[in-house]
């Protein structure tokens, strides 16, 4: 490691920071200022609405600054900033600066978000089915300590990024509810341009006049992911490679989240498998899941990229056919519509792990419009969605450099003495 620059110094997290121990009385708490494992979000996403109470009668305080981290099975990097004050679980650790004037409380939030300090927890880490981070082994984890200047120029500009990238996440969020919310109404309340209100029955229930009911695969072709064998995969993408889309690539309740990809494949064994290539439009399907928690099955993504992923087994790929103007965002849509999955979810096959077999996803019953509802949908979908890949790609490219920047701002080989917001062009930074 190179020389300390001046001002740094040597230290350990022990010697700068502490466990907050302090306890809050149950009643003091709610379902919006509890914080658990449970609802930390994995890759440093922040956390949800906690699902229940623990029946206890206090639980540890966190206060507004606080940085909270899971103790149970860190390599899922759920570590949030904390807001609010608040209350958690036990195997939530809650770091407190021990001198503000020591330690800016936002440095700390990204020295624990640091791969490397992940990485060490998942080391030193105890037990084998439920590893649990060790507290002691934690507090010594060596650090390299920039003066209080400089950590509050560096958690100012790590910051400046999320805040980006967050403000993108909400555009997108936006705009997908917009979207399902034009779907809905067209297509399941049946308020759409140039309706005449004259319905007709049908085995799902009443229908506009003009529209029938289908099977799936009456509206795209379906095939299951390709199997490979572990020995063929690499850790690191190469410049022949594709990388592999698997299960953990959908997100709960429908999406695709990139930086679960672990695995490539070089092209080069992947001769004959051209049609388990992705292209942009393709719907991924979560089609296995344990029993105990069936939040993925059904539930589909939406690839951006084309022909940058191949799919693994367990995943159905699903592509429009287009014979009656049907394409992406409304399968994407129906797909991870609440009547479809519970309809889905109902059929599977179920034992230690759920599984939805082909024939019964193209099986499934759905509402097939005109083709004229579905070239105007189209046109309306189409460029939402647009919006959404482009402000998924800038999320990407935030993202990757700031967690490029992090650790060498943290070591000291990339400095920044001073930044300002309103000034982000012309920071001092040197190399």
């Amino acid at each position: 490691m190179s020389s300390l620059p001046e001002g740094w110094i040597k230290t350990s997290l022990g010697e700068v920071t502490y466990y907050a121990s302090g306890k809050m009385p149950i009643s003091e708490i709610d379902l919006d200022n509890y914080i658990s494992t449970e609802n930390l979000l994995v890759d440093k996403m922040g956390v949800t609405q906690a699902a229940a109470l623990p029946k206890v009668s206090k639980v540890n305080a966190f206060d507004v600054g606080d940085t909270l981290f899971s103790n149970i099975r860190t390599y899922f990097k759920k570590v949030w900033y904390s807001n609010k004050i608040g209350g958690s679980s036990n195997d939530v650790l809650v770091f407190r600066p021990i001198d503000n004037e020591q330690l800016n409380k936002k440095y700390l939030y990204y020295l624990i978000s640091n791969d490397g300090f992940i990485e060490y927890t998942v080391i030193t880490a105890k037990g084998t089915k439920m590893p649990r981070g060790d507290k002691d082994a934690i507090k010594q984890y060596p650090l390299r300590l920039p003066t209080l200047s400089e950590q509050k120029a560096i958690a100012d500009m790590l910051s400046s990024f999320d805040e980006k990238i967050e403000l993108l996440r909400a555009q997108n969020k936006t705009l997908e509810t917009l979207a399902q919310t034009v779907f809905k109404e067209w297509f399941v309340n049946f308020n759409y341009p140039d309706e005449t209100g004259e319905m007709v029955d049908s085995e799902l229930g009443e229908i506009p006049k003009g529209w029938r009911i289908g099977s799936f695969d009456e509206v795209i072709e379906f095939s299951n992911g390709y199997a490979f064998k572990s020995k063929e995969l690499i850790k690191e993408p190469a410049n022949n490679s594709f990388a592999v889309f698997k299960m953990g690539h959908i997100k709960k309740g429908g999406g695709f989240n990139p930086s679960k990809t672990k695995d490539y494949i070089a092209k080069e064994k992947c001769v004959n498998l051209s049609r388990f290539v992705l292209k942009k439009g393709d719907i991924l399907m979560c089609m296995t899941d344990m029993k105990d928690s069936t939040s993925l099955l059904g539930h589909t993504a939406l690839m951006f990229d084309n022909e940058y992923y191949i799919v693994n087994q367990r995943v159905g790929l699903i592509r429009a056919r287009n014979e009656v103007n049907i394409d992406y965002p409304w399968l994407y849509i129906l797909t991870n519509s609440i009547d479809f999955i519970s309809d889905l979810r109902k059929r599977a096959n179920s034992g230690v792990q759920v599984n939805l077999s082909t024939s019964e996803i193209k099986n499934s019953r759905v509402i097939i419009p005109n083709i004229q509802t579905n070239i105007e949908f189209d046109k309306l979908a189409k460029p939402i969605f647009e919006k959404i890949q482009n402000n998924a790609v800038q999320i990407q490219s935030l993202s990757k450099t700031r967690d490029a920047l992090l650790p060498k701002l943290m070591n000291g080989h990339v400095r920044i003495h001073e930044f300002s917001r309103e000034g982000a062009n012309d920071q001092r930074i040197a190399l």
